[in-house]
């Protein structure tokens, strides 16, 4: 089994998850809230999150965000490839 390049791995997925943020914030910033929530409704199997939603967007949150996702998604990118190659010796 062909191991998996650990950094590669982890620099995709969070080049991925962040590009996947831009695309959530920028239609958080342009459509209605009503239309958010909606949207977001189904990504969460129909509970309700009208009463927690809003549109207080701000740089310093973008930016926090954006950070916070990428770095935790490279993070497990990382601990992914780890896992399958060690995996991969084993079996």
């Amino acid at each position: 089994m062909e191991k998996l390049n650990q950094n590669a791995i982890a620099l995709a997925v969070g080049i991925t998850t962040a590009s996947a943020y831009l695309v959530c914030l920028i239609f958080v910033a342009v459509f209605p809230l009503e239309t958010v929530i909606t949207v977001a409704n189904y990504f969460v199997h129909g509970i309700d999150i009208s009463s927690i939603a809003t549109k207080s967007i701000t740089l310093a949150k973008s930016i926090i965000g954006l950070v916070v996702v990428s770095l935790s998604s490279a993070a497990t990118g990382y601990i992914f490839a780890l896992i399958y190659n060690w995996i991969g010796e084993r079996v």
